[in-house]
């Protein structure tokens, strides 16, 4: 089974991004990394040819690299930026995850792939997707198994590799309103980039201290992190070809490497689990229960 790093969903900078994209080019055993600005254009940190430059030094690495594109077009310069970026990656046979349907229509003729933020909720948009040519679908992350399994088994448009988002934060929702500007009483016109301040995003806590959501700008996320690595049997039942990891701040390859050594059965997911809890120090433990038709705070912690 192939592993996927999503793309940055958090404002690190430039420079920041550059060097995690270095290193995981290097270090990380992945087969896919995705690339480019999901949540807000104004925090992206690449132009266009830029971006295509960091593709080709992931192709160059021997992994996939996959530009992905905004959650929300809202303007022009949005649209503009989106264009240009498809263009250059057809050019250059790069593929481009579409997480808005403008980027679809946009994208037609190129290698597509329909990210999370794409509904797909059934077998008929699927074959839809298939129509359109989109190669890959990542399913929706509140989508449970049964519904994932269902929907591979009926599948009638032959080739179409999916996707599962099985650790991280998880993208929830947009606004047009940038909710971390307005925790500091900011406009969004004049955000200050408070983004940057939160490497993982803000996290917001219920009145008795647990963690609850994670505000990324304009995204709304889940405060803890969602982990499907004892998970492994019957993500492989589905059917899915490909797992994603969300990236976080810290000690990413290193929870690339536990992923890599489960799948491929030389570690056992209680161990994994185990050593991810020490790597990610996460208060706020796991979760996992949307892939069990649960809500999605909950962590299922024997699924068998």
């Amino acid at each position: 089974m192939k592993i996927s790093l999503g793309p940055v969903l958090f404002d690190w900078g430039r420079k920041g991004l550059t060097a995690f994209y270095e290193l995981m080019a290097a270090q990380a055993p992945v087969d896919i990394i995705y690339l480019g600005e999901v949540v807000c254009s104004k925090r992206s940190g690449f132009e266009a040819d830029e971006l295509i430059s960091v593709a080709k030094k992931i192709k160059q690495a021997g992994k996939q690299p996959v530009i992905s594109t905004y959650g929300l077009v809202m303007s022009e310069q949005e649209q503009h930026f989106l264009r240009e970026v498809i263009a250059q990656a057809k050019e250059e046979q790069i593929w481009v995850e579409a997480n808005d349907m403008a980027a679809i229509g946009v994208g037609e003729g190129g290698e597509l792939v329909a990210g999370p933020h794409i509904n797909t909720y059934n077998g008929e948009t699927m074959d839809f997707l298939a129509d359109v040519g989109v190669n890959r679908v990542v399913f929706p992350v509140e989508l449970p198994a049964t519904a994932m399994k269902t929907i591979i088994d009926g599948q009638k448009g032959a080739g179409l590799e999916s996707e599962l988002f099985a650790y991280g934060r998880l993208p929830l929702t947009f606004s047009a309103r940038c909710y971390t500007a307005r925790a500091f009483n900011l406009h969004k016109a004049n955000c200050q980039f408070k983004c940057a301040d939160f490497s993982d995003g803000m996290r917001v806590k219920t009145q008795d201290g647990k963690g609850f959501l994670n505000l990324n700008g304009v995204q709304t996320m889940s405060d803890p992190l969602y982990n499907l690595l004892g998970s492994i049997d019957l993500i492989k039942q589905t059917g899915i070809d490909i797992i994603r990891l969300s990236p976080q701040s810290q000690n990413m390859v290193e929870v690339v490497h536990i992923w890599r050594d489960c799948l491929d059965g030389r570690m056992d997911a209680e161990e994994g689990i185990t050593r991810m809890a020490e790597l990610t120090g996460d208060q706020s433990g796991f979760c996992n229960g949307y892939f069990y038709d649960k809500p999605g705070l909950d962590f299922i912690a024997n699924p068998a």
